[in-house]
């Protein structure tokens, strides 16, 4: 790992014991190598459209696809593959995945200069925002946490394609099937008193609803006033299969062909609720069907994004 690493981690979850937790662990670990690759490829492909048609910009992506993957991309007919083998994925996720991207960027951006002093990152994956968002400075602590296998990986990557790593950033390995957030967010690692906010992308879907409850309840409970929390989730009939919709159908099948079954979901129109109980108060809340109204204009407007999926921001209620 790097100099920068830690060696106590935080909770996010708590799955199952025995056999079962194994099963989950072992989903996990897979979806560093697949999903986690999946939407960095993404992210990277987006990067390739002209100005004018982009709705999210990480040149890092590309460089941690490697060397390869620079070449393949700067060849054009591969280039224009590429971006319209995006446009006709079928089920829309990726475009969610880029504007999700958009969206946590122009959130981060904001809530420093509202006064952030941490971003937390929970189940990093390959997210890039310590190397690319000049805004943090050094005057922001950022902590990517996740299972060790993921952070190992990225790490290597890292260090083959940066060089170098954010004097401001901290890894946090966690073994969700065990660990604790409180358990591995010791004070030398997370100062609880600041202002912080955390992101939580691409993860609530595979847990159960108990970790997300914790999760949350970890997050309302040791952070500082005015600290936030942004994910995203699937909507309810996504995950119970209650819809008939051919987007979630496929998403489903490719969902339990990868192992990595959809767990949590919360109703369309529940999350006022769900997010009060739990401690917080709602600043926004956009649905796939907002997502694409408000990021895909012009020549992007023909593009499809999931429908049945939602961004939230919300504040944590201090009494």
């Amino acid at each position: 790992m790097s100099p920068n690493s830690a060696t106590s981690q935080p909770d996010s979850v708590s799955t199952p014991t025995g056999a079962k937790a194994q099963t989950v662990q072992r989903a996990r670990t897979r979806r560093v190598s697949m999903s986690a690759q999946g939407v960095l490829r993404w992210r990277a492909i987006e990067s390739l459209r002209p100005d004018d048609n982009r709705i999210c910009y990480d040149p890092v992506a590309s460089k941690l696809m490697g060397p390869f993957w620079g070449w393949l991309s700067r060849i054009n007919f591969i280039k224009k593959r590429l971006i319209r083998q995006m446009d006709n994925e079928v089920t829309g996720v990726a475009n969610w995945i880029v504007a999700r991207t958009k969206y946590i960027d122009d959130l981060v951006k904001a809530e420093i200069g509202e006064g952030i002093r941490q971003l937390v990152i929970l189940g990093a994956g390959y997210d890039t925002r310590a190397y690319r968002l000049h805004e943090l400075g050094e005057q922001v602590r950022v902590l990517e946490i996740d299972h060790l296998t993921t952070l190992k990986f990225k790490v290597a990557k890292v260090r083959i394609a940066l060089k170098s790593f954010p004097k401001n950033l901290v890894y946090v390995p966690i073994d969700f099937t065990v660990d604790s957030l409180e358990a591995k967010l010791v004070p030398k690692i997370y100062d609880r008193n600041l202002r912080t906010l955390f992101i939580w992308e691409g993860v609530t879907m595979y847990l159960t609803a108990e970790a997300v409850d914790q999760t949350l309840a970890f997050i309302a409970n040791n952070s500082g006033k005015g600290s936030a929390v942004v994910f995203d989730y699937y909507f309810k009939s996504v995950v119970d299969g209650a819809t008939d919709l051919t987007e979630v159908k496929i998403l489903r099948r490719t969902a339990a062909h990868l192992h990595e079954p959809l767990l949590f979901g919360i109703r369309e129109d529940g999350i006022g609720e769900f997010l009060s109980g739990a401690g917080f108060e709602l600043v926004q809340n956009l649905s796939g069907k907002s997502v694409k109204d408000a990021y895909f204009k012009g020549k992007g407007q023909q593009r499809k994004v999931f429908p049945l999926i939602a961004i939230v921001s919300a504040r944590v209620r201090h009494q």
